[in-house]
């Protein structure tokens, strides 16, 4: 196949270095500087009077406005939008997604790959009764709230509540509404250690089964608390050991229940392999003698170098090849809150080191503001898994990634000056000197909740805003403030671009956002 791919003067060489050693691929540059102000009518024009002869396909920049199908009724060849990065081309070419007239080919690529990720995702999870046929596996929930849980299917997250009695059930049931929106699939109710407060458990697990609709877990080893949580008809329980089996497990014949290596009467966790994986062993045998019929295990996670992860993956491994079909739970939230470093990242070595290790469900909180974001990337890490685990291949181009702050490869056109010839050469140089604007001033900030960028207006001499305007996107915003007047000076209006732009990435990556600071 010939494919002659279309740009503007300015990006020709890179265009070129781009397809270089793809046979059969030719580059035409246009009689304008910039790819992105071609237009379909210009191209039109301007291909039809060249000898195309030969050409299967003509490849027009993704970045071209409106439908490319007038340069195919002028050329007689079939055309097609191109990928809006140049360095795209040979993906575009070789991925065997079907190119359209109206959309860039890389947003079909980004699609196709979601699409194919969704599709895989999708019949696993609907087809989870052979997986347990095959696998092995527990159902963690009843009813409209039936959760399975099995080597065969991706992690699932539980997404804790931190310290829920102390927050108002309107403040539960929101953070239950966001974990929902996040991917979780059971929300926990984390009580408060050494605190037991079994009066508020019902009305805690009722707001936050109201609210999300999901398997509904607490987190405690108080009896009386889990006993509060067994009559309000909770899902999942966190946890039982040797300390509160004896009085706790007779409660417990409907539930799923999470089993540790310890004994709370004594406190002590088992510090070697052999005895955690003897000691949970020992504790799942007693529950299940006193009629706990869907067990989970837990050989406690802890926080990185001090004491350790080592221990606790050793640990998972033995248990797992001594009883695989015991499906395990790995707590997370231990290693990534006590960490300084980005939580994507840190979450999803974790999930593939869990996932190593033969668990089966991550137990994650958001209790800093660096963790903040955790649930999301944890089911996205345990899907990259699962997917990875399906090809037999590692976690990377499975169409689904926890990149954020840095990409797979650089879609940059690199500057050479000397394309540029003669053009003159200014050396930035700033300017102290403020000039107010007649129409006002402006503070930005976020809207966190709401995830909007905030720009209030005041008029010179005010100390109340008279317009706010409020939205998701920089662009959409400076545009309106542009409709209404409200900025005069081409520098103020470029300082207000650069404002909204940094709250908007703000509000992305989970930083603080303040006024005249870098964000980084």
């Amino acid at each position: 196949m010939r494919v002659l791919v279309v740009t503007g003067r300015l990006a020709e060489a890179a265009v070129r270095r781009a397809v270089d050693g793809l046979g059969g691929v030719d580059v035409k540059a246009l009689p304008v500087s910039v790819a992105s102000f071609i237009t379909p009518g210009f191209a039109a024009s301007a291909l039809s009077r060249m000898n195309l002869d030969g050409y299967d396909m003509i490849l027009m920049p993704g970045t071209v406005s409106g439908d490319v199908s007038r340069v195919e009724e002028a050329t007689g060849v079939p055309t097609y939008k191109g990928p809006v990065h140049f360095a795209d081309i040979p993906l575009a070419l070789s991925s065997g997604v079907q190119l359209s007239r109206t959309l860039p080919a890389s947003d079909l690529i980004r699609d196709q790959a979601a699409r194919r990720t969704l599709g895989e995702l999708e019949r696993a999870e609907a087809d989870w009764e052979s997986v347990f046929r095959s696998r092995g596996g527990i159902v963690v929930g009843g009813g409209e709230r039936v959760l399975p849980v099995s080597d065969g299917l991706p992690m699932r997250v539980i997404a804790e509540v931190v310290s829920a009695p102390l927050l108002s059930l309107a403040e539960v049931a929101d953070r239950a509404k966001y974990y929902k929106g996040q991917g979780a699939h059971v929300i926990d109710i984390g009580m408060l250690a050494g605190d037991p407060r079994p009066e508020a458990v019902g009305p805690l697990v009722s707001a936050v089964r109201d609210a999300a609709g999901l398997p509904v877990s607490i987190d405690t080893l108080d009896p009386a608390e889990i006993g509060a949580a067994a009559e309000a008809g909770v899902d999942l329980v966190l946890s039982v050991d040797a300390g509160n089996l004896e009085e706790t497990a007779p409660l417990l014949t409907e539930q799923a229940v999470v089993v540790l290596p310890t004994d709370m009467n004594r406190g002590r966790l088992p510090s070697t392999p052999q005895e955690r994986v003897r000691a949970l062993d020992e504790n799942i045998k007693r529950a299940r003698e006193l009629g706990v019929t869907r067990v989970i295990g837990d050989l406690v996670a802890e926080p990185l170098l001090r004491p350790g992860l080592l221990v606790a993956l050793e640990s998972y491994r033995r248990f797992k090849e001594l009883r695989p079909g015991v499906p395990l739970l790995f707590g997370i939230g231990n290693a990534t809150e006590l960490i300084d470093a980005d939580s994507q990242g840190v979450n999803a070595t974790l999930a593939a080191l869990a996932r190593e290790a033969g668990a089966n469900m991550l137990h994650v909180p958001e209790h800093s503001v660096k963790a903040r974001g955790s649930v999301r990337e944890a089911v996205r890490a345990s899907q990259m898994m699962f997917l990875a685990e399906a090809k037999g291949t590692v976690p990377k181009d499975l169409g689904v990634d926890l990149l954020l702050l840095k990409e797979k490869r650089w879609t940059e056109e690199a500057y050479d000056g000397s394309l540029y010839g003669s053009a003159r050469v200014a050396e930035a140089v700033g300017e102290d000197v403020f000039r107010p604007d007649e129409a006002g001033w402006f503070k930005v900030q976020v809207d966190r909740e709401a995830g909007e960028i905030v720009a209030l207006h005041y008029l010179q001499g005010s100390d109340a805003p008279g317009t706010i305007i409020k939205g998701v996107d920089a662009r959409e915003v400076y545009q309106t403030i542009i409709r209404l007047n409200l900025v005069t000076k081409l520098d103020h209006a470029a300082y207000l671009g650069r404002e909204l732009e940094k709250a908007a990435l703000a509000l992305r990556l989970g930083r603080s956002y303040m006024q005249d600071e870098d964000l980084f």
